[in-house]
């Protein structure tokens, strides 16, 4: 039994540490907003995409041991020597627990003001696209197209 809920805890922790990751993913891509660079934009939400798949693949097998190991953890039906040992087990997951919650509590703090960037830019970019095709008569081509740009080097 010890083996499944150190596989448990490892799963709890890794899924732990995408989550973190995926935080630093989402006050990162701040940077990329900023600037205005759609590239590393592009970049980020690949990286953001990928880490939540990873936390998806994670699911099925802490949905099968959580189910195991509650059984096990049960401090009443454990006997007096292994209910130490499945108590420190249980304080041990409380930490883990208590770490994902918080983890999961950033992560959609920072998803919301990530929505709220991607909300902002797209009212922007549809004001300048507006303002472009006001003005796309104005600041056309020239009508003769034919004039010859003088290259480096060239006096004009």
């Amino acid at each position: 039994m010890n083996l499944e809920i150190e596989k448990y805890l490892a799963l709890l922790e890794q899924r732990l540490s995408l989550l973190r990751a995926l935080a630093q993913q989402l006050v990162g891509c701040r940077k990329e907003f900023v600037a205005m660079d759609l590239d590393g934009m592009y970049s980020r939400i690949g990286e953001q995409e990928e880490l939540c798949r990873q936390i998806q693949l994670l699911h099925p097998a802490i949905d099968s041991l959580q189910r195991t190991c509650a059984r096990h953890l049960d401090v009443a039906r454990l006997d007096a020597v292994r209910q130490r040992e499945g108590a420190a087990w249980a304080e041990r997951l409380r930490g883990v627990m208590r770490e994902l919650g918080e983890a999961q509590a950033q992560v959609g703090r920072l998803n919301q003001i990530h929505a709220a960037f991607l909300r902002r830019s797209r009212r922007t970019i549809t004001m300048l696209m507006n303002l472009l095709g006001n003005y796309a008569v104005t600041y056309g081509p020239p009508a003769d197209s034919t004039l010859r740009l003088p290259h480096a080097g060239e006096r004009g």
